[in-house]
C-alpha cells in the first residue's frame, strides 16, 4: 500500500561490499543509528521558462518486469506503484506531515460521537472512459479485498473494525452492513460505520479505512478469480490521476498520454513515458542522457550518479526499514490467520538474537552506501519523530561476535569436538540453517557470502536456499503464498511504510505481509493499544510505542537493519521537481505529475 504498506526484498539497500576489507572498518556506535541526515534539496527549480507540452521520460531501475497490476487490492509491489504513478491518485490529499488536507478528488469528514466517517467524492470526478466515479466504486475496494475469492492480501485485523466487514470476509454476510450510501450507490457520498475511533484516522496510511477506488461497472462481470490476469486490470485499465494508459508493453514500458477527463486542471505536459531498466544500465544510461528522472538506483551507483552533469538529485528521509524475518510459522488461509508453528531451532529467541549480532550490517552501511543508509534500531523510522524510540539499542548498529557466542552457548547450541560449527541440540546434528537471500543489485552475491562467512565465525552454517540467491518474483512468491516452497530458515526484506506509525498491518496475527508468521497475544496486545481509545491521547500513544519497540527486541522475531534516503536523479530540463510529502511538494499546485513541466524539447547535458 502506499497507504497499507509496499515492500520489497531489501538486499539492495545494502549496496557494495568488496572481498576481505569489510574487516577493516571500524563498527558503528549504537548512536550512530539516530543519525539520518538528508545531503540533497527536497526541492529543484530551473530558472529558465517552460515550454508547451513536452514528454518526460522516466527510467524504472529494477532488475524484474514490472507486475502491471492496477487494482489496488490486488497490487503488492512497490514497482508496480512507480510505474503506475502518473495515472493513479489517492482519494485524499494530505501534507507534508501526512494528514488529510481538502482539495483533492475526495473529501473525508468523522464524527466521533457517531464513529463514522463521510466521504464526499468530487462532482466532477471521473475515470479515464469519462464515467463517473461513484460511492459504491469506493465500496468496491472493500469488497475486493475482504473477499476472499479475490485472492487479495490485503486483510487485516484493522479492516475488521469496520461494522460488518468481518462477517462479509468470513462469508457470514452477501454485504457490508456498516457501509452505506446517503445519496445511494451511484452518488457522490459514502458513509462508514467503525466500531471504535481511532487516533491515527486523521493521517493517511493508517489502515482503518481504504483511500482508493475501483471501477465497479467496468470490473464487475470479471470472474474473481481471473481478476488478477485480466486485461481490464493489467493493460486496460481505468484510472482517474492526470494521465491514462496509452499504450503498455507487459513489464517493460508504459506511455501515458492526457486524461481528458481528469479533474483537476489540464496537465501541462502531452505525456509520460515510463521504462524498466536494469541495475547494470542505469549509469551509463545516465551519462547518456536518454531519460529525465531515475527511480530506484541502488545507494551503491550513487557516487557515479551524483557526478554525471545535467541532473540534480532530491531526496528525502524515507519512509523505509528493512530488516532480517525469521521464517517461523504459517499462513492459514482459511482462518486469515498467522501460526507461529514451524518445527525450527529458529522458535529459540537467542538464536535469532545470536544471528542478528553476528551480522556485521553497520560496516557494510557505513562504508558502501555512502550515508544514504544507516543502521536501524526498530521497525519504526526515525521519521514518526517522538512515535520512534531512540533509546532501544538494537542489532545491527555494531557487531557483536562475543553477545553472538555467549547466546548460542546459553541456548544450548555446543561447539562440535574441533569447534568448527555448532550443534543443533533438538537433533544432535550440525546447526544449519537456509538463506533466502534475492538477486537484484549487481553485489547480491559478495553480500550474501559476507553474511555467511560471519555467522560461520559463531558456529553457525548457513546455506543459500538451492545453493544460488533467489530472483524477486520467486522471492515474492516463496514469502506470501502460503503453497509455495517454505524450506527456507529467513530472508532480508524491507517496507516502504505507511505514512501512519501504526504497524498492525505489517506484524499482527492476521497481517498477510507478516512473513515471518509471528504471533503472540502480548503482540496482539501491544499493537492494539497503539490504536485504542486512549491512544487518542498522544502522549500515551507514545509509551505504547515505546513499549512495543521494546518488545520487538527483546523477542526478536525480526530483527531490523537499516534506514534510508530516498534519492532521485532528475534531468535539469525539468522545471519543478520534488521530493517532498504530501500533495503539492515544492509549491505546486495540484497533482504533481499534472503540473510538471519542462524548459526544453530535449534532455539538458549540463
Amino acid at each position: 500500500m502506499k497507504k497499507i504498506s509496499k515492500w520489497f526484498a531489501g538486499t539492495t539497500a545494502f549496496a557494495t561490499l568488496a572481498g576481505s576489507a569489510v574487516a577493516t572498518v571500524a563498527p558503528l556506535t549504537a548512536s550512530a543509528a539516530t543519525k539520518i541526515k538528508n545531503p540533497f534539496p527536497v526541492t529543484y527549480k530551473s530558472s529558465k521558462k517552460a515550454i508547451k507540452g513536452g514528454t518526460v521520460k522516466v527510467a524504472e531501475v529494477s532488475d524484474t518486469p514490472f507486475v502491471g497490476q492496477w487494482v489496488q487490492a490486488l497490487s503488492q509491489e512497490a514497482t508496480d506503484a512507480d510505474v503506475e504513478a502518473p495515472a493513479l491518485e489517492s482519494l485524499f490529499w494530505t501534507d507534508s506531515q501526512f494528514k488529510f488536507k481538502k482539495g483533492g478528488p475526495a473529501n473525508i469528514t468523522f464524527n466521533n460521537s457517531n464513529k463514522t466517517a463521510t466521504i464526499t467524492l468530487r462532482k466532477n470526478l471521473r475515470w479515464s472512459d469519462g464515467s463517473q466515479v461513484t460511492a459504491k466504486d469506493v465500496e468496491y475496494e472493500y469488497e475486493l479485498i475482504a473477499n476472499p475469492a479475490y485472492g487479495s492480501s490485503r486483510w487485516t485485523d484493522s479492516l475488521a473494525d469496520i461494522v460488518g466487514l468481518a462477517d462479509y470476509h468470513a462469508g457470514k454476510a452477501k454485504t457490508i452492513s456498516g457501509i452505506t450510501y446517503p445519496d445511494g450507490e451511484n452518488g457522490k457520498v459514502l458513509r462508514i460505520q467503525f466500531k471504535t475511533m481511532r487516533p491515527g484516522f486523521t493521517q493517511s496510511g493508517n489502515g482503518f479505512f481504504l483511500e482508493s477506488a475501483e471501477p465497479y461497472q467496468y470490473l464487475k462481470s470479471v470472474d474473481p478469480k481471473k481478476l488478477v490476469s485480466d486485461a481490464k486490470t493489467t493493460t486496460r485499465p481505468l484510472t482517474t490521476g492526470p494521465f491514462r494508459v496509452k499504450k503498455i508493453v507487459p513489464g517493460e514500458s508504459i506511455a501515458y498520454e492526457r486524461n481528458p477527463y481528469y479533474w483537476g486542471a489540464k496537465p501541462k505536459l502531452n505525456g509520460v513515458n515510463v521504462t524498466i531498466i536494469s541495475t547494470a544500465q542505469a549509469v551509463a544510461s545516465m551519462r547518456s542522457h536518454q531519460y529525465d528522472i531515475y527511480q530506484g538506483l541502488g545507494n551503491d551507483q550513487y557516487k557515479q550518479a551524483r557526478r554525471i552533469k545535467g541532473y540534480t538529485i532530491t531526496g528525502n528521509q524515507a519512509l523505509y526499514f528493512s530488516a532480517l524475518y525469521f521464517n517461523l510459522g504459517h499462513y492459514d488461509a482459511k482462518t486469515s490467520m498467522n501460526v507461529t508453528d514451524r518445527k525450527t531451532p529458529l522458535q529459540k529467541t537467542d538464536l535469532r538474537k545470536a544471528i542478528g549480532y553476528a551480522r556485521n550490517t553497520a560496516q557494510v552501511l557505513q562504508k558502501y552506501n555512502n550515508g544514504l543508509s544507516v543502521p536501524a534500531n526498530t521497525t519504526v523510522p526515525p521519521i514518526f519523530g517522538k512515535f520512534w524510540d531512540s533509546s532501544v539499542p538494537g542489532y545491527a548498529a555494531a557487531q557483536n561476535l562475543k553477545r553472538a557466542n555467549s547466546l548460542l552457548t546459553k541456548a544450548g547450541f555446543k561447539w562440535n569436538s574441533k569447534k568448527t560449527f555448532r550443534i543443533d541440540p533438538s537433533t544432535g546434528k550440525r546447526l544449519t540453517l537456509t538463506y533466502l537471500a534475492r538477486s537484484g543489485a549487481a553485489n547480491s552475491e559478495i553480500i550474501a557470502q559476507n553474511y555467511i562467512q560471519q555467522w560461520k565465525k559463531v558456529g553457525i552454517t548457513v546455506k543459500l536456499y538451492k545453493g544460488k540467491l533467489t530472483d524477486f518474483n520467486t522471492w515474492v512468491s516463496m514469502t506470501t503464498d502460503p503453497t509455495a516452497d517454505q524450506s527456507w530458515d529467513f530472508t532480508d526484506g524491507a517496507w516502504s511504510t505507511s505514512s501512519e506509525p501504526s504497524q498492525t498491518d505489517l506484524f499482527s496475527a492476521t497481517a498477510p505481509f507478516n512473513f515471518g508468521h509471528f504471533a503472540s497475544k502480548r503482540l496482539t496486545s501491544l499493537l492494539n493499544a497503539t490504536n485504542n481509545q486512549k491512544s487518542l491521547k498522544a502522549s500515551y500513544r507514545v509509551k505504547q510505542f515505546q513499549k512495543y519497540q521494546k518488545y520487538v527486541y527483546d523477542t526478536a522475531f525480526v530483527i531490523p537493519t537499516s534506514y534510508s534516503i530516498n534519492w532521485i536523479p532528475n534531468n535539469n530540463r525539468i522545471k519543478t521537481y520534488s521530493s517532498a510529502y504530501g500533495n503539492n511538494p515544492g509549491g505546486t499546485k495540484g497533482n504533481s505529475w499534472a503540473t510538471m513541466q519542462v524548459v526544453s524539447k530535449t534532455l539538458a547535458k549540463k
